[in-house]
């Protein structure tokens, strides 16, 4: 009993350990990933700002369909990889009738760029827990996606947007996103361990 009370205790930990090697491993490919600097390394598209939040800290916020977006250059060997799309959104506005219309979602492109002036999409991004499912006005959520990287692919597209359902418009309300992140993993299951560590 008390060996596999042991042999137990020393699973969890080997795996506690590994967690928090894979933690400190993980490199963040996003530049400006919590608005620190502004919108600096982020091209707008419409209403799209960065503001403080109710905490004083500052956040991307969009409205009415704008939108943030930034091109990730993948380093080599990327293809095979699980790339990881993460951060944090909050909505000013949730709709009874649970249309979808306000909240914040996370959404990419994983490309393939060769000239300037020519860009492949190679797969779309999204689905998964990449939109924000709360019920609560303002309330905190965290967002992500895990999607394995093609063959030939060399960047990734992070857009920060706002859903968006047929019929229902925009009312200039704000979708905020915080604490930002592009990862690259070995396996999906780094990535889901990741995902499930408190972040940040």
């Amino acid at each position: 009993m008390v060996s596999t009370t042991l042999h137990l205790a020393l699973l969890l930990l080997t795996g506690l350990q590994l967690n928090s090697v894979c933690q400190a491993q993980a490199t963040n490919l996003l530049r400006n990933p919590d608005a620190s600097a502004q919108s600096a390394s982020w091209r707008t598209n419409g209403e799209a700002t960065v503001e403080r939040d109710a905490g004083n800290n500052f956040c991307f916020v969009v409205r009415n369909g704008g939108f943030f977006i930034q091109d990730v250059e993948l380093p080599n060997g990327a293809a095979g990889q699980y790339a990881l799309l993460i951060g944090r959104g909050s909505s000013e506005r949730i709709n009874a009738d649970g249309a979808i219309t306000g909240l914040p979602y996370l959404h990419g492109y994983i490309m393939e760029k060769g000239r300037p002036d020519r860009k492949e999409i190679l797969d779309y991004l999204q689905g998964q827990d990449m939109r924000s499912r709360s019920t609560i006005m303002n309330e905190w959520v965290q967002l992500s996606g895990i999607f394995k990287v093609p063959e030939g692919a060399n960047t990734i597209r992070f857009f920060l947007r706002q859903a968006e359902r047929k019929g229902v418009p925009h009312n200039g309300s704000a979708a905020r996103f915080d604490d930002l992140g592009l990862y690259l993993f070995a396996t999906k299951e780094e990535a889901e361990s990741f995902v499930a560590a408190p972040y940040r």
